[in-house]
């Protein structure tokens, strides 16, 4: 086990949500309703495996080859997915967040915010100043990142969040994921996209056995983009994410959780320029998602 002492975080709680944050990633480390896990949690004092709830920025996903040319300029990324070849997630993983908070780490409330800077780093010049803000409600939690351009030209950007989603505690193959994605973006073998979209096969998913990972995209404009992971009773757990994150990644890992990855941008979009934010200095990009507990009345 990756035990690091150095990895600090703060309790949420309000009512019977629970919440720990950690500064790792600015992950959620665990979110229960109840004493009922919503997302995949992982162990205290730990990095987050597999990316578990972490932020993705300034890119989430892949980065082909860890190669991309922005306004005219090549750039070579350190290579972070060896087995593919690929920058993967940005600067997040295993980054340590600062709290910005009334509080202090294993101190109770109901709302914290995170902040580090993103860059310079091999292969990107710029520094993005990142925010992230968490807040319990009476079912589960909000959550909003910003993104802000500390540099004096414009910086390539894209969003995302690698939130693993729990039905309070019932195995995935027993569980049936509904969504909004309508249209599958093709992945190759080493999962970069290739050819057009064509349409999601699947409306709902049922997950028994089902093993996945995947680009979708909603092009439903100005609609929140909605995942809902449901036992047979309808018990489960919603994540919704603002609209300008249209993209998800579906990924099913070899221990049977389930990513549902909502982006502002496909995979490679560093390199495609597909859905990529151009932030002007002191330009800002925000998004948000909120995760919280269903039961079949509901």
């Amino acid at each position: 086990m990756d035990v690091d002492h150095a990895v600090p975080e703060v309790m949420l709680e309000r009512g019977a949500v629970r919440a720990a944050v950690s500064a790792s990633g600015a992950a959620i480390r665990e979110l229960t309703v109840d004493g009922k896990p919503l997302l995949r949690s992982f162990a205290q004092g730990t990095h987050p495996t597999q990316a578990t709830n972490i932020v993705l920025a300034p890119w989430p996903n892949r980065v082909a080859d860890a190669v991309y040319t922005f306004s005219g300029t090549r750039y070579e990324l350190a290579v972070t997915e060896p087995e593919l070849g690929h920058a993967l997630h940005g600067f997040t993983p295993r980054r340590i967040f600062d709290f910005h908070a009334e509080k202090t780490p294993g101190e109770a409330g109901s709302d914290v915010t995170l902040r580090t800077v993103l860059g310079p780093e091999r292969g990107w010049p710029w520094s993005i100043e990142l925010t992230v803000r968490y807040q319990l409600t009476d079912s589960g939690l909000e959550a909003s990142m910003t993104a802000l351009n500390l540099s004096d030209g414009p910086a390539p950007c894209a969003l995302g969040v690698h939130t693993y989603l729990d039905a309070q505690g019932a195995p995935l193959d027993e569980c049936t994921l509904h969504h909004t994605i309508a249209q599958r973006q093709p992945l190759d073998e080493r999962n970069i996209p290739v050819g057009a979209r064509e349409p999601w096969p699947d409306s709902p998913i049922r997950m028994g056995g089902t093993w996945l990972d995947d680009a979708g995209y909603d092009p439903v404009a100005d609609q929140p983009r909605i995942a809902r992971l449901v036992d047979a009773t309808g018990t489960g757990v919603e994540l919704e994410a603002t609209a300008n994150m249209p993209w998800t990644q579906i990924f099913t890992s070899p221990q049977r959780h389930v990513a549902v990855e909502p982006m502002t941008a496909p995979p490679n979009a560093l390199a495609t320029g597909e859905d990529l934010t151009v932030l002007e200095p002191g330009g800002r990009l925000t998004v948000g998602w909120s995760v919280r507990a269903i039961t079949h009345e509901s």
